[in-house]
């Protein structure tokens, strides 16, 4: 063991068990911090994450699981990732994903999870940050290549939108502006399309009374049918039924 690897780890020993490391992430902007044991229950949370799903004491918070407070669908998606971690011990980092609010409000987040190891080498839970995902969009560099093709996608997300003419806005073939696209935002060009088509559409379900139809029409889906199989992917609900939740 080196020298610095030595002292490293006297300092991480000399820590109290209540010396509360964690309360480090309160003061990051925009990053949330969680901490869950193998059974999903929440252990550790930054004042931002409670805040999120509206809870003002963290007592309240310790020992609920992601299916108290989120759609079924999505809480099984974030269990399913939480026991590869567990199976493997390996991370799982800049996961771009669909996270709502207690209120039922929707929005993008990129997600790190990693494995919590006990001094016997053993995986006890699963730790993580979330990011709001248009913060990290702010820190991309400013010069990448594929910028216009983002700008030009979020003011025509719901027109039929074809790979290649993107590709050509940034001056690259198709496989290298997919690989590219993948590269900074960790997700397809068709992935991140749909996505901000059903978060557009969740809008529209809340503030208007506009058939479903409509909606699914003006968010640039073919068909009602094609809207509520894609938004039930995403949100975890029908569109009907998150609707339900504001009225």
């Amino acid at each position: 063991m080196t020298e610095g690897l030595r002292l490293r780890a006297a300092f991480l020993e000399e820590i109290r068990p209540d010396g509360h490391f964690h309360r480090l992430f309160d003061y990051l902007p925009g990053v949330l911090f969680f901490a869950k044991d193998l059974e999903g229950r929440l252990l550790a949370a930054n004042r931002a994450l409670l805040q999120l799903y509206g809870y003002q004491r963290e007592e309240d918070f310790y020992g609920v699981t992601d299916f108290d407070l989120l759609p079924r669908s999505l809480a099984e998606k974030f269990r399913q990732d939480d026991q590869q971690i567990a199976a493997t011990g390996e991370p799982m980092l800049e996961i771009v994903e669909i996270f709502m609010s207690r209120q039922g409000i929707p929005g993008w987040f990129l997600t790190n999870k990693l494995p919590v190891f006990n001094r016997a080498g053993q995986v006890i839970g699963v730790m993580g940050t979330i990011r709001e995902y248009e913060s990290h969009r702010e820190v991309l560099p400013p010069d990448m290549d594929i910028t216009p093709a983002l700008d030009y996608i979020a003011t025509h997300f719901n027109q039929d939108l074809s790979i290649k003419a993107l590709a050509e806005m940034a001056g690259l073939s198709v496989r290298q502006f997919e690989r590219r696209f993948n590269q900074f935002l960790k997700t397809t060009p068709q992935q991140f399309i749909m996505k901000m088509r059903v978060l557009a559409s969740c809008d529209a379900l809340r503030r208007t009374r506009n058939p479903i139809g409509d909606i699914a029409v003006e968010s640039g889906f073919y068909d009602q049918s094609s809207y509520t199989r894609q938004f039930r992917k995403q949100m975890g609900v029908t569109p009907l039924q998150y609707r339900k939740q504001f009225r």
